[in-house]
């Protein structure tokens, strides 16, 4: 079955998997080419998820600079994917615990997080 517990586990796997791949290899993150973003490729201008794959490969390799500077929205990802993983009905808990309210004020956050690096990819050249 599909569900949010099952992806996290997945993305943990495949992360695992492309991280022992980098390092027997001896790749870096940035060398690593998986699926290339078809936003980018049409115009050239990196979306908002862009760096986002080489940031988590970085992190499963520990180069925690590398992968804030590829995309410091990774480390939420990979946080929560740890967390919804491992510790799925706490993380139900404690986000069935929160107002409809704060989930949406979190979500936009969120996006507005997402964007802002967005923003500052494409202000700085990306």
């Amino acid at each position: 079955m599909v569900n949010h517990v099952n992806l996290a586990r997945l993305f943990l796997i495949g992360l695992g998997i492309i991280a022992i791949y980098t390092v027997l290899s001896e790749k870096s993150a940035g060398d690593v080419t998986l699926i290339p973003c078809l936003f980018h490729s049409v115009t050239e201008i990196p979306c908002p998820g862009c760096g986002m794959t080489r940031a988590c490969i970085s992190i499963s390799q520990a180069n925690f600079g590398d992968a804030w500077y590829y995309h410091p929205f990774s480390f939420l990802i990979v946080g929560l994917c740890i967390a919804v993983a491992f510790f799925p009905l706490q993380t139900r808990k404690i986000w069935s615990n929160y107002t409809q309210k704060t989930r949406t004020i979190v979500l936009i956050l969120g996006i507005v997080f997402c964007l802002s690096i967005w923003i500052m990819k494409i202000k700085n050249g990306f």
